[in-house]
């Protein structure tokens, strides 16, 4: 039993089962973020460790060690022979259909950041699996480190955001005054826009944590 689970416990009068639901309802955050918080697979976020540690009856402090925050510096560093950072989560786009991207940071990644201003996004649809090359795709469920100083340049992945609030993940591909936004799927439909197309930042690298399975027949 990890930190986090002997905080429910003794929050839920003593009682482990159950009470990862009643956390994810109590916060309105799901019930799977709660469950990967538990299994150390991500972080939450300042803002949850507020909830929880008013929720829990707990200090903050006594809630980032059982999170790990070993030597925190502002959620961001663990210390280690290996620096190992926690890159911002900050909601979820869409490969397939146009999502809103939610602006607060709920949860962290364990990932080197390579850039002061790097986030992640939580990928849904499966527009950017591309059939003849499955390895150099990303599909529903991935994350994906969004670099917003990076240069981005035709056929590159990137973030873009339409009419002010909706974004979607697509290749890039500039023409003239227009933009083509291309999936890596071709049986979804590509979005041509004007040269004034918002970029919120290139795609740099995919995280896609590994999920447990059911034991396999033998």
């Amino acid at each position: 039993m990890n930190g986090l689970e002997k905080l429910l416990e003794t929050w839920n009068n003593g009682v482990l089962r159950g009470a990862r639901a009643k956390l994810s309802k109590e916060i309105n955050v799901s019930e799977v973020t709660v469950s990967r918080w538990a299994k150390g697979e991500l972080k939450p976020g300042r803002e949850a460790i507020k909830k929880m540690s008013k929720l829990l009856g707990v200090s903050v402090e006594e809630l980032e060690n059982a999170f790990g925050f070993e030597n925190k510096n502002d959620h961001n560093t663990v210390e280690g022979r290996i620096e190992l950072e926690y890159i911002p989560v900050r909601g979820i786009s869409s490969a397939t259909e146009e999502k809103f991207i939610l602006e607060e940071t709920e949860t962290y990644l364990p990932f080197r950041k390579t850039g002061p201003n790097q986030f992640a996004i939580k990928i849904t649809g499966n527009c950017m699996v591309d059939p003849d090359d499955p390895r150099n795709s990303i599909y529903d469920g991935d994350y994906v480190i969004v670099d917003p100083d990076a240069e981005t340049r035709n056929g590159d992945v990137i973030v873009a955001r339409l009419d002010g609030e909706y974004s979607t993940v697509k290749r890039l591909y500039k023409h003239q005054n227009e933009v083509r936004l291309i999936p890596d799927n071709p049986a979804c439909e590509p979005i041509i826009r004007t040269a004034a197309t918002f970029i919120v930042g290139k795609v740099i690298d995919v995280y896609r944590p590994v999920r447990s399975k059911k034991e396999r027949k033998i």
